[in-house]
């Protein structure tokens, strides 16, 4: 009997010890964060129980050491987005999983950070999307292929320099060539100036602050007071692996790869071998954004601007928007902005095993008065009823001058 009870005894802890072994969680590195440039980013169609609490883990990891916004979400919510990714259900079919995965992130009022899947998005994401759609007429540009766009236009007796930009590509590319200079010789005939940004989702807002600075005619200051830039190994093994996503994808359309696109890499690549050596600090805060002082004279554009704004623009978008706070010859015309403004300077997690894209912003912006924005958006100065065209209203109103 004592023999029959020690193999029993024996059997069970060989058990114990097996399962231990199975259930015993990964421990994740930055490196595992870190993709090359040879990665195979399909998707897969089906997952085990075990791969995919391994691509939670991973995302649970990636969030906790990587983003951004952890320390700055309101209302316990980045708490909370956790707790629903650990009781996700490890019995989904892929389309499923993925939904439950954005589902959990879309309790962070964050619109950047979001899990893509066959280049969607959730289902409670897609919701709001549809109710986000632009009401207030479509950007003006006359040649949709273009990113840019400046002419002068007559109404009535005035010239008008309509400006649009219809996304904010990195300010290296060449795309912008002549940009400014366009600008700064058109408005010195122009009796007012059209900024329409309707339908432009965001990008690199460098431009959008030279295009600031040239009509504030100096330096501004930006309702931006601070952002908190996430400098740990993590967050910058995102941001290396968001531009060799880019660098994949260019690959596989046989593009070819810009010099500014490789000079990031490198950039981001240099910062990700510092933080790991201890020789970064694991925050930096920027403050003064854009360099100036609101109570400067504006010695540049001193007439009527005019502002084009819907639900469709975001990010890039909101931060140019928001340059022109305090100048007091600017109206915002249109509906309120997307809302996708506090969490920025986004990196990027591939799940190993799903190769789901999750977007996860490395950076918080902080306005001077605190004010939140997200899945808000910016206020018009102008409100355009939902069918009405946000730059006829402008004409009408540029007429009754």
């Amino acid at each position: 009997m004592s023999k029959l009870f020690f193999k029993i005894k024996l059997s069970l802890s060989a058990i114990l010890f097996l399962l231990s072994c199975q259930i015993k969680p990964k421990i994740w590195t930055p490196q595992d964060l870190v993709i090359s440039d040879q990665t195979d980013l399909n998707f897969a169609r089906d997952l085990s129980a075990k791969q995919m609490a391994e691509d939670i883990d991973y995302l649970i990891f990636s969030l906790t050491r990587g983003y951004g916004g952890h320390d700055f979400a309101p209302n316990d919510s980045f708490s909370q987005s956790i707790s629903a990714l650990k009781n996700i259900s490890k019995s989904a079919n892929m389309a499923e999983f993925h939904n439950q995965i954005d589902d959990s992130l879309f309790i962070i009022p964050d619109n950047h950070l979001a899990a893509y899947f066959l280049g969607n998005v959730g289902k409670k994401r897609r919701i709001q999307k549809q109710q986000s759609v632009g009401r207030v007429g479509p950007n003006n540009i006359r040649d949709p292929r273009k990113i840019w766009e400046t002419r002068i236009d007559s109404i009535g007796q005035k010239r008008i320099l309509y400006i649009s930009i219809t996304k904010f590509p990195d300010s290296e590319d060449g795309i912008w060539t002549g940009f400014i200079s366009s600008v700064s010789f058109l408005k010195k005939n122009a009796d007012a100036i059209v900024l329409d940004l309707r339908g432009n989702t965001g990008g690199d807002d460098s431009m959008g602050m030279e295009l600031a600075t040239e009509l504030y005619g100096r330096a501004f200051e930006h309702p931006i007071k601070n952002q908190f830039r996430n400098q740990s190994p993590e967050a910058l093994a995102l941001s290396v692996t968001d531009i060799q996503v880019q660098i994949i994808n260019m690959n596989k359309m046989k593009e070819q790869i810009p010099p500014y696109l490789r000079k990031k890499l490198e950039e981001f690549n240099e910062k990700y071998n510092l933080s790991l050596r201890g020789q970064l600090p694991l925050n930096y805060i920027r403050t003064g954004k854009g360099g100036g002082s609101r109570f400067d004279r504006i010695t540049g554009f001193k007439k009527p601007i005019y502002i084009l704004m819907d639900r469709e623009c975001g990010s890039s978008c909101e931060f140019t928007i928001a340059a022109f706070e305090w100048n007091k010859y600017v109206k915002r015309v249109g509906e309120n902005t997307n809302g996708t403004f506090h969490f920025s300077n986004a990196g990027m997690a591939i799940l190993p095993h799903s190769k789901i894209k999750v977007v996860i912003p490395t950076q918080y912006s902080e306005y001077y008065d605190r004010r939140f924005i997200e899945r808000i958006g910016i206020h018009p100065d102008i409100k355009v009823e939902g069918g009405e065209d946000a730059y006829e209203v402008v004409k009408k109103n540029l007429n009754c001058l």
